[in-house]
Formats: structure tokens, sequence, C-alpha cells
């Protein structure tokens, strides 16, 4: 039986994940992915996640 649990790494979008490149930092300001997009007509069901970059995951009033 085997109890290793197994962890994935957050989805980042295409322009953070290009912005970890050198010289693409700026790219970064592009990302559109701030918020879950739920699909239409459905409980729970994300048509497009938010994107998994620290910046994006910080807490309502918090700047």
């Amino acid at each position: 039986m085997n109890t290793s649990r197994t962890t994935e790494a957050p989805t980042l979008s295409a322009e953070c994940t290009l912005a970890k490149q050198p010289d693409s930092t700026a790219i970064h300001l592009q990302c559109r992915q701030t918020e879950d997009v739920p699909l239409p007509h459905s409980t729970g069901i994300l048509l497009q996640p938010r994107c998994g970059c620290p910046c994006h995951t910080r807490t309502a009033g918090a700047l």
C-alpha cells in the first residue's frame, strides 16, 4: 500500500511562467488569471483556475 502523498505544484499562467525567464519579468504584469472562472451552469467545476503565482494569492484587503 502506497501511503505517500503527492503535492501538485500550483499551475501558473503562461505570462507568469514566461516571466520566470531572464529579461522577461515585465510580462508578469500582463497576467489576467487573477480569479477562478467557473464553468457556467455547474457547481464546483472550473473553466479556468486562477494563476498559482504567489503574487496573485494575496488575501482580500491585504496590500
